[in-house]
């Protein structure tokens, strides 16, 4: 089975499907993405009779669990007693823009990394995966799947230090 012409086939159309789930592009194509993985290992394992098939599938599944993991976390964050929670005041217009600029220049120091490092940068710090999930997902070691994201943080670091250097970044 031809993993990239499926993907080259199906894309657009899988990440329209993941997109009416979670209305959110950016989550759609990087379940999407973790969709293809996925596909790929079970190729790896067993004949796959309708590869479109499963893909959606896993796709639709993702997308189910992503939607459950939020709705988790939001139900954890409500169910917080208001009382221990500080009050805190709105952030100001410069510190909004502040945070966007820094959002920005980060998006930026994770678009410069190399493919498969930027896989586990963002699998890891982004999702929330595991090195052992993402090892498996990218068929790499855990050991490489470490190596990728300290290489990742450093130039991040670096890169904000240098584009903000009057911050400071770990």
């Amino acid at each position: 089975m031809n993993i990239e012409a499926l993907y080259q086939q199906h894309q657009d159309e899988l990440i329209y499907h993941v997109f009416g789930i979670l209305h959110c592009r950016d989550i759609a194509a990087d379940i999407v993405q973790e969709s293809y993985i996925k596909l790929s290992r079970e190729a790896e394992r067993q004949k796959i009779e309708h590869p479109r098939s499963l893909l959606f599938r896993i796709a639709h599944n993702l997308a189910l669990d992503y939607l459950k993991h939020v709705k988790v976390t939001e139900s954890y964050a409500q169910s917080e007693d208001p009382a221990l929670i500080p009050a805190t005041e709105s952030p100001s217009a410069e510190q909004l823009v502040s945070d966007a600029q820094r959002l920005h220049l980060l998006r930026q120091a994770i678009a410069e990394l190399p493919p498969r490092c930027r896989q586990a940068f963002i699998l890891h710090n982004i999702h929330g995966m595991s090195y052992r999930d993402i090892a498996q997902a990218l068929n790499i070691s855990e050991s490489g799947v470490e190596k990728h994201i300290m290489k990742g943080l450093l130039h991040c670091r670096k890169q904000m230090k240098k584009r903000l250097p009057e911050q400071k970044y770990g």
